[in-house]
């Protein structure tokens, strides 16, 4: 299936694996269609893109890479409400900010994502915990004296 995108033009992606959010997104529930897109194999960032708006995208990672306490406790209702049988086949993504100093990238751990890898339904949750930021800056400034 071919989709046109504002960032990468017209890509191919496999139908079999478009990422279903029955609620849509936070502020967008109208789309509810999205493709998972590596940009670089070895980027930790990927996109999550709109199958059904061009423009429509955010940026994802993994949270354990950044901050590798990072758990959350998902209700009962949330797991079944994408068709969660077994815990093991959920990943977690978190959206990602890049302003235009990418050394400042920030990520929502309070607003993660939840895809059920066996059947591609998702769902944004909103966590209710208050050492999670909404702006968790992803390299702290202790790295990026180190790399300066």
């Amino acid at each position: 299936m071919k989709i046109y995108t504002t960032q990468f033009g017209e890509i191919e992606i496999i139908e079999e694996t478009i990422i279903n959010f029955p609620s849509g997104i936070l502020g967008f529930p109208n789309f509810k269609k999205y493709a998972l897109i590596d940009v670089d194999e070895n980027s930790p960032l990927k996109w999550l893109h709109s199958t059904e708006e061009p423009s429509l995208a955010f940026v994802v990672t993994d949270p354990n890479l950044f901050k590798p306490d990072y758990s959350i406790d998902a209700w009962k209702r949330d797991l079944e409400d994408i068709d969660v049988t077994d815990a093991e086949d959920v990943i977690v993504l978190v959206l990602v900010t890049v302003p235009s100093d990418p050394a400042k990238m920030t990520a929502n751990l309070k607003g993660p994502v939840l895809i059920n890898t066996k059947n591609n339904m998702a769902k944004q949750l909103i966590v209710d915990n208050p050492e999670f930021d909404i702006k968790f800056r992803l390299l702290p400034d202790e790295i990026m004296d180190q790399v300066v």
